[in-house]
């Protein structure tokens, strides 16, 4: 990845809280006879250290402002090497490369003035007879000297920030107020979760904010974690330094270099406001973890049953802070997961990420833990007409929803049972019912699909129930198990004839289609089933009590369904 260009400044201005700048190196009287290279845009970069360049691949170590020192020979005999890490070393904040040549006529390779020039990096040719010993002492002098100012602004940067919080302002304010003191944007981002950001990214047009808000919770949240300066999709320059954390995911502190360029002072106050942003989380995860607490037990009385009336029921949600659109439809949710049981802090935290989501499918979603469940209380839109409201599917909301969530919580196999919606709130347990049952049902029957809902079971609402008995094998063996036996012996699909044939509503054509059959041959199929049964599929009651059987065969008593 290419590094960005660093930024030109307005000439002669020296930049804010700068220690020494590099126009200013130029000045010191050991450097008279210095001459400028390459990189003249960069020459307000501050200067915060200084040390010896001894080989090419120094880059990993180089730190904000640091100024590298190198012999002509070096740069001569290793020059592409060089070219190639200039780039990172512009990423990393390196603030110039002084080198001496080797003899008085020495010339710094073509490439790497070019290369430097690009990404402007002051390259500066030092005099001949200088002695780095010297120079490293004049700059250190320099750099001392004024390290008490910096210290006094950083310790009063600090104080204003601990008051702040301590004022119970709260993490956006404390944001708000390091984007004005450092010129530029900050956020807080933790890994799959959506980054905090201060007010320019806040209040920004989405269309333009949108690409760093991508960045900065997408994939280059991992690579933020482990601090440092970071070159995200050659749009934006950002330092980031890790939070320390212990009771919540990994999280960092990140400065955007958006309006102008991060100096080493802002480096350094974003590495010391890392840890009260960390205190500050831990105040706000245990705050949340309390409200958390709350509601869940709200929502979960809620949804037993325990709240008998509509007063009760607005007195709790004022109380938790739970708003739901007024005079619309609510409809119970199950999430179920595949096989395995999700634990009870999982479901806790599946349930806090959809309450703090706003999701597209529906407003307002709320979600709690009752039992070894997670349960979604869900707004159906009114429609305006009754079969639309009693079947939720209709609306298109439960596929939205259920295509969000899968998302959201990153689990592929997420599947949705729905109960009728209720017209009011304290009816809800029922819906929660019928959500209950529509899961076992589906479980029971072995029905398919990823959103099954209680109104669309049909006959599977009754079958299901139906216990492992003599009547019921009677029943199965008068109707279904001769075809199966049939079937054994070669008697050519008669089931799944059968089975197709009452899918396309009795046409023989269609069914044939289906099956890929000569019509000949599903007419055939048919007159050999009618005559094992000694049925006739014109008779409506001989054909309902086929119907039946076959749903049967598929159901195991007392457990999953076989097809």
């Amino acid at each position: 990845m290419a590094a960005m260009p660093r930024k030109e400044t307005a000439s002669g201005s020296k930049p804010e809280h700068a220690s020494l700048t590099v126009k200013e190196l130029l000045m010191l009287p050991l450097l008279k006879q210095a001459k400028l290279i390459a990189g003249e845009r960069g020459v307000s970069a501050a200067i915060t250290r200084i040390s010896l360049l001894e080989t090419a691949d120094v880059s990993p170590r180089v730190r904000m402002g640091e100024l590298l020192l190198a012999g002509g020979a070096m740069l001569r005999e290793q020059s592409d090497r060089f070219r190639q890490m200039i780039p990172d070393l512009v990423q990393r904040g390196c603030a110039a490369i002084g080198f001496k040549p080797d003899r008085p006529s020495g010339e710094l390779p073509k490439e790497v003035a070019e290369e430097a020039a690009i990404h402007g990096l002051p390259i500066v040719e030092l005099p001949y007879a200088l002695s780095f010993s010297d120079l490293v002492r004049s700059v250190m002098e320099r750099l001392l000297a004024q390290e008490s100012v910096q210290l006094t602004e950083l310790q009063g940067r600090i104080h204003h920030m601990t008051r702040l919080l301590l004022d119970g302002n709260g993490l956006y304010a404390f944001l708000d107020a390091m984007e004005n003191m450092l010129g530029n944007p900050v956020a807080i981002v933790r890994d799959q979760d959506k980054p905090w950001l201060s007010e320019s990214l806040r209040s920004a047009d989405a269309v333009e904010v949108w690409p760093f808000v991508q960045m900065l919770a997408g994939r280059h949240a991992g690579k933020l974690s482990s601090g440092g300066f970071t070159l995200m999709q050659n749009v934006c320059r950002v330092y980031a330094s890790p939070v320390p954390a212990s009771r919540f995911k990994p999280a960092c502190l990140v400065l955007l270099e958006r309006n102008r360029e991060i100096q080493p002072l802002d480096v350094v106050t974003v590495d010391r406001l890392a840890s009260l942003t960390g205190l500050e989380l831990a105040n706000v995860e245990a705050v949340r973890e309390v409200e958390g607490k709350y509601v869940d037990q709200f929502l979960q009385d809620w949804l037993s049953g325990k709240l008998v009336s509509e007063q009760d029921w607005k007195l709790r949600a004022e109380v938790c802070g739970c708003s739901l659109p007024e005079e619309t439809p609510l409809c119970a949710v199950l999430a179920g997961f595949g096989e395995g049981e999700q634990s009870q802090e999982k479901l806790r935290e599946m349930a806090r990420k959809i309450r703090s989501e706003r999701l597209q499918a529906a407003d307002s979603v709320l979600s709690a833990p009752v039992g070894a469940d997670l349960v979604l209380i869900v707004p159906v839109p009114d429609t305006g007409r009754l079969e639309a409201r009693a079947d939720i599917t209709e609306s298109g909301v439960m596929q939205r929803l259920h295509d969000e969530l899968r998302q959201l919580l990153g689990e592929e196999s997420l599947r949705l049972f729905a109960g009728r919606p209720a017209e009011r709130p304290e009816q809800l347990s029922a819906s929660l019912s019928q959500a209950r049952r529509a899961r076992q049902a589906a479980d029971v029957c072995g029905l398919d699909g990823n959103i099954v809902t209680y109104d669309r079971l049909g006959v599977y609402s009754l079958l299901y129930l139906i216990p492992s008995s003599e009547e019921r094998d009677q029943f199965l063996q008068r109707f279904s198990i001769p075809l199966q036996h049939a079937d054994k012996r070669g008697g050519g699909r008669l089931v799944e004839t059968l089975e197709m044939f009452f899918r396309c509503n009795g046409n023989i054509k269609l069914t044939s289609e289906k099956l890929y059959a000569h019509y000949n041959t599903v007419v055939y199929r048919l007159e050999k089933i009618q005559n094992i049964l000694g049925i006739s599929l014109d008779d409506p009651e001989d054909r309902l009590q086929l119907q039946l059987s076959l749903k049967l065969c598929h159901i195991t008593p007392g457990g999953a369904g076989t097809g």
